[in-house]
């Protein structure tokens, strides 16, 4: 396969991903272009909080929890993304650290993206950067508001 072409498979699912769908052709192109499909076994740890930020998951299909590790205490689910949803966001910000881990529940399949590569393609086209930073802010409002809600169901 020539290395220019994106695999076609990888085009048909970041191109039918909910999170890309609605995108200017050529912001899609991005994500077409680094994408590359994974697979992860139910249990399997996808990222822990600390860790280096460098991927960022728009997941097929499954069930992955996002949790908090309290120290000394079974890790609290905050999430459940599952099936259409996108996962990370700590790879936009400096430290570029996780800040929850991730652990797939069910079987996983994904899109990921090398996140140092799409910073870069965001600092090169800083009108695609803000229309897919748009996206991922919803993300982390709505991640926001399920911590929340944890946080009130552990106080109640």
């Amino acid at each position: 396969m020539d290395p220019e072409q994106p695999d076609p498979r990888v085009r048909q699912q970041v191109i039918g991903h909910p999170f890309v769908k609605g995108l200017d052709p050529e912001d899609a192109e991005v994500f077409v272009k680094l994408g590359r499909l994974v697979e992860f076994a139910a249990r399997d740890i996808i990222f822990r909080a600390g860790e280096p930020a460098d991927t960022f998951y728009l997941i097929r299909s499954g069930v992955v929890a996002l949790q908090v590790d309290a120290a000394g205490t079974v890790p609290r689910t905050i999430q459940n993304i599952t099936e259409g949803s996108a996962l990370g966001w700590s790879w936009l910000f400096p430290p570029y650290e996780w800040q929850f881990d991730a652990q797939a529940q069910t079987p996983v399949r994904g899109i990921a993206f090398d996140a140092a590569a799409l910073r870069e393609r965001f600092l090169n086209n800083p009108a695609c950067g803000y229309r897919v930073m748009a996206r991922v802010a919803e993300v982390m409002a709505k991640r926001l508001h399920a911590t929340r809600r944890q946080l009130l169901n552990l106080l109640a």
